[in-house]
């Protein structure tokens, strides 16, 4: 250890992972029966998953993928509405060591292709269509639209979201749940070392070209749940509601921090104002204990009136994306936080 080179191979002998044993399969066999992920979409349809039939999910499409030629170190895209099939998808690459790129579910064509390219994306997984504000988004249309400018990609996996008619690419492109039909789920998760590549995050763009910061397993599963058990004090059995998409890096960091804390993810589909109490109603009925949103979506929410809901479940309230300004800080301080 008296030399960096020596420490360094020590480290990388010992430090064996993987982040969705950590977050996943480790509460399976604690506690299988419990809820891990639920989803709220626009028009309703509550659905939810245990964290045996999550970790099943995971493994299944971990094979598939493996079927489709992805392998330790390649890219894999996630271009995907905020469900739980997102949390599916970045584990089952955690799983089997491959690099997850999250876009942005809202993005068009030339932001989903210059991200794909960049990344030298090998296949990605997408919904027929989502909805937000009441609009069927063709999320199957605007990646075809990016796939004319991004080579790199060979397979493209499709989850029927929204049972609508979308093209098909022969020999390209297949439906997510015929890829798994016949998929046993027992596939171990692969222990990679510390140091193995995990996702790559872009920048928004706004500031230029589209920024890729590459995390890695263990540090991104350290940093993370260092924040989420320390600064939000989440705890197996919380539930947490996170404003965010999986393209913003507030989408990894609750699909990792909360789920490796053993606390179930209400994952919030469309958009937050969808309603004026649709936050709350969502806090309310699924008895939400740590809440993340960000000071625009508060500005948003203000002159819709005071939250009516019951929100005495939140323990805790998360925030980012910018600096906030003392009126909507207050606003949120006493009319949600209480």
């Amino acid at each position: 250890l008296r030399t960096p080179a020596n420490a360094k191979r020590l480290l990388s002998a010992v430090a064996q992972l993987n982040i969705a044993d950590a977050c996943v399969h480790r509460w399976a066999r604690e506690r299988p029966n419990d809820e891990a992920a639920v989803w709220v979409p626009e028009e309703g349809n509550r659905r939810s998953l245990t964290w045996a039939e999550l970790s099943h999910d995971v493994r299944r499409l971990a094979e598939a993928l493996l079927r489709l030629g992805v392998g330790e170190g390649d890219a894999v895209g996630i271009f995907l509405p905020m469900a739980p099939e997102a949390a599916i998808v970045s584990h089952a690459c955690a799983h089997i060591g491959a690099v997850q790129v999250p876009i942005f579910s809202g993005f068009a064509g030339p932001a989903v292709s210059s991200r794909l390219t960049d990344a030298a994306v090998k296949v990605v997984l997408t919904a027929d269509a989502s909805y937000r504000r009441g609009r069927l988004v063709p999320m199957k249309e605007v990646l075809d639209e990016a796939l004319a400018h991004a080579p790199s990609v060979e397979h493209v996996v499709v989850w029927r979201r929204a049972g609508v008619d979308c093209p098909m690419t022969s020999g390209r492109d297949v439906w997510w749940d015929e890829i798994v039909a016949d998929e046993p789920g027992a596939l171990s998760a692969t222990q990679v070392e510390s140091e193995t590549p995990y996702l790559i995050a872009y920048t928004s763009g706004t500031t230029g070209k589209p920024k890729g910061a590459l995390h890695v397993q263990g540090g991104f599963l350290l940093s993370i749940v260092r924040e989420t058990a320390y600064q939000a004090d989440l705890r197996p059995g919380d539930r947490v509601l996170f404003s965010t998409d999986m393209g913003w890096i507030m989408g990894p960091w609750t699909v990792v921090g909360a789920m490796a804390c053993g606390a179930t993810i209400a994952f919030m589909e469309g958009a937050p104002d969808r309603s004026p109490d649709r936050v709350w109603r969502i806090v309310e009925d699924e008895r939400i204990t740590m809440l993340g949103v960000s000071p625009t979506l508060v500005r948003a929410l203000i002159p819709h009136g005071d939250p009516d809901a019951d929100l005495s479940s939140l323990r805790s309230v998360v925030t980012t994306g910018e600096p906030w300004n003392r009126g909507p800080y207050d606003w949120l301080d006493e009319h949600v936080c209480g």
